[in-house]
């Protein structure tokens, strides 16, 4: 039953596609956790700092019985400021002022660019060569992803066309983080290792912008209720953060960079499951563009 099980989850962890679905089912999952966690109280930054902070830990001792260490030369640690600028403390700050001034709906749909980005950014310095079978995957999955947020395209108020404009520089900053983690990746270093080190380092630069917008004296922790949700989804970014590094590294940026689309398809079934919402035929034929989309944009790599 061992064997069995660890044969399986050996062919998930080398499977582009598997890993991408995994993926996917997380992003979904920790969105709606998220949402439960502040509407339970926890604070947005709050959740930031120690759902890092707790993912950080969780890894801990998975990596030492691994027996690996972050690492932790300068080079390395430049690399993690960098990218918690890049992908978590920018897009972060950014998407604070564009959600109050033209609402989450714009805020949402933005990330939809991201992998088009990607692979243009992916193509454009020769990281990954473009060519038709993926291009035509990844319009696809764009295509498939707007199928399922078309009622919220509907509710963007583009009164504000400057922050429209500030708000595209969010997709950039995903497609950017992307390129760079593959670009700079740590010679010999696992996902796991890796996936722990960025833990850490998002933490703490979501901990210094959180005075800004928080008072973090007013973080409540003595409530069960709050701290379970900290817990809970710590956890649960732990093991996404491995499976999320994990893709990068055997897929490339431009795979890895559709996470968000099969994250909102997931979320979707999701919300059919679990809070009877309705899927409509367009509601099919989206989620049928971001799974074949994925099968075309994806491209085999020697690891």
């Amino acid at each position: 039953m061992n064997s069995a099980l660890a044969t399986r989850a050996s062919a998930v962890s080398t499977s582009p596609i598997a890993l991408l679905g995994l993926c996917g089912f997380l992003f979904a999952v920790r969105i709606m956790m998220s949402k439960m966690a502040l509407d339970a109280g926890v604070q947005p930054f709050q959740l930031g700092v120690f759902g890092n902070l707790g993912a950080g830990l969780f890894l801990l001792p998975w990596l030492a019985s691994a027996r690996q260490k972050i690492p932790m030369k300068p080079e390395h640690l430049v690399l993690y400021v960098v990218l918690g600028i890049v992908s978590f403390a920018v897009p972060t700050v950014l998407s604070y002022f564009v959600v109050e001034r033209v609402g989450p709906a714009y805020t949402s749909i933005v990330y939809c660019l991201s992998p088009l980005l990607t692979m243009t950014f992916a193509a454009g310095i020769g990281m990954e060569r473009m060519f038709l079978r993926r291009f035509i995957g990844i319009v696809l999955g764009f295509l498939g992803m707007i199928a399922l947020v078309r009622q919220q395209i509907l509710q963007i108020d583009i009164g504000q066309p400057v922050w429209v404009a500030v708000g595209l520089a969010i997709p950039v900053c995903a497609a950017a983080g992307n390129i760079i983690r593959s670009a700079w990746w740590p010679k010999g270093t696992s996902a796991l290792a890796f996936s722990c080190g960025a833990s850490f380092s998002s933490a703490v630069m979501v901990a210094l912008m959180g005075p800004v917008f928080e008072a973090p004296l007013e973080w409540r922790f003595a409530d069960a209720g709050i701290l379970s949700w900290i817990v809970t989804l710590s956890a649960t970014s732990a093991l996404s953060q491995v499976m999320n590094f994990r893709l990068q590294q055997i897929a490339g940026p431009v795979v890895f960079s559709q996470i968000g689309y099969w994250g909102t398809g997931f979320g979707v079934l999701l919300a059919a499951v679990l809070f009877g919402d309705v899927l409509t035929v367009l509601s099919f034929a989206g989620l049928a563009c971001i799974i074949g989309g994925g099968v075309l944009a994806n491209r085999r790599r020697e690891v």
